[in-house]
């Protein structure tokens, strides 16, 4: 019967001895017998963007099972993208692997976008306010930046002499709508009446009636009698009349 209990004895000691063992073994043996788990892989990879300024949903296998690297893991994006973000581990026990990340890229071109250079142009204003029925000079106009774009006059020489429908303030940009249509000479311009009789030819001052151009018979008035004669408009704003 003593022999039982000796034997019983050992055996308890033995067991005893075994898990004394293995808690040691525990305690003591390196961390990298420790799994690092996918949910984790993907908790660290949210984290890491969300850095960044990106919203992700990394899709790694949450039951997958790594090698732990006592936090030495490095993230890098993937050809220059993040939706795919290379995941490696340097420890002892070295490995790599690849999460997709889900990550909304149209918040991400958005963001981009944002931080683009704005674009600017050069557009044509006034330099000073205009009144109604006035003519534009080359010094009355100047090319300023603008973050908008217009396409409606980009020379000054298009707009030398154009007459204006409105009064206009100084910096306007201006549009077709603000002007009269380009004329060789406008309503109310000065004019040079030139008459011939026999070999003789005669100039005088003028008003014109209507707008023209070269080639087109205008009404003219004659600054000094008053009196409306016709004639053809030349260059140089000169009318030649005939009787």
């Amino acid at each position: 019967m003593r022999n039982i209990f000796i034997f019983l004895e050992d055996k308890l000691s033995t067991k005893f001895l075994i898990i004394k063992l293995l808690i040691l073994i525990i305690i003591f043996s390196p961390k990298n017998l420790y799994a690092l788990s996918g949910e984790e892989i993907n908790s660290y990879v949210k984290k890491w963007l969300a850095l960044e300024g990106i919203k992700s949903n990394p899709k790694f296998s949450p039951k997958k099972k790594l090698s732990d690297c006592n936090q030495n893991i490095s993230y890098k994006k993937h050809n220059n993208s993040f939706k795919l973000i290379k995941v490696t581990c340097t420890g002892k026990k070295p490995w790599t692997i690849y999460v997709k990340t889900n990550t909304n890229t149209l918040t991400q071109k958005k963001k981009q976008k944002k931080f683009q250079a704005i674009k600017s142009y050069q557009i044509l204003v006034l330099n000073r306010s205009i009144e109604k029925g006035n003519y534009l000079r080359k010094s009355d106009l100047v090319f300023i930046s603008s973050a908008r774009k217009y396409n409606f006059y980009n020379n000054k020489e298009e707009l030398v002499g154009r007459k204006v429908k409105q009064n206009l303030r100084k910096g306007q940009h201006l549009q077709p709508r603000h002007l009269f249509k380009k004329y060789s000479v406008n309503e109310g311009d000065v004019v040079i009446i030139i008459s011939k009789f026999k070999n003789t030819e005669v100039s005088t001052g003028g008003i014109a009636m209507k707008s023209g151009n070269i080639g087109d018979i205008l009404e003219v008035k004659n600054s000094r009698s008053g009196k409306i004669v016709k004639g053809t408009l030349k260059k140089n704003k000169k009318i030649k009349v005939f009787f």
